[in-house]
């Protein structure tokens, strides 16, 4: 944290704004996944998580889509699925190719997702109390304008 008082005089550059990211979307990062394990169900491994979120985000996702994004082998990817599918929060659905397999959550596994989605959302908005009106018109200003420069030619921002 010293360093980010450190850098608070220096000229707000690309590279300087990038460097500051940095060091702080770790941190944010760490809150929000520790926040949300405490708020959904007992006993999932962070890539389950990360799992459950993706799909949240894109139902019908294939094995191999999933097992890309978690940076996994198939086989692993399979497996982590396996037991989320035995925690009856996702199902596997074969389309009219019986070789592609989709991947969607449940009710159960919606329900838990987005209850742990209000919860952290709840908890997070708590240790924003402390900004004022314009503090929080600026930083919400400045997320959408991170949203977008970051999702490229997706376009898949998904802000409120």
């Amino acid at each position: 944290m010293q360093q980010l008082a450190d850098d608070s005089n220096q000229e707000p550059t690309p590279a300087n704004c990038a460097a500051l990211l940095i060091e702080v979307a770790p941190l944010v990062m760490r809150r929000i996944r520790k926040e949300m394990r405490q708020r959904t169900l007992l006993g999932l491994s962070v890539p389950q998580f990360r799992a459950l979120n993706y799909l949240g985000r894109r139902p019908g996702t294939s094995l191999s889509e999933l097992a890309e994004f978690l940076g996994l082998t198939p086989p692993s990817a399979s497996k982590l699925v396996q037991k989320l599918v035995s925690y009856k929060v996702v199902a596997r659905r074969v389309g009219q190719d019986r070789r592609r397999v989709r991947l969607t959550l449940t009710a159960r596994g919606r329900a838990a997702l987005d209850a742990a989605r209000a919860e952290t959302r709840q908890k997070l908005a708590e240790s924003l109390e402390a900004l004022s009106r314009k503090e929080l018109v600026k930083l919400s200003a400045s997320l959408r304008r991170l949203a977008e420069a970051f999702s490229g030619s997706e376009g898949d921002v998904g802000l409120p």
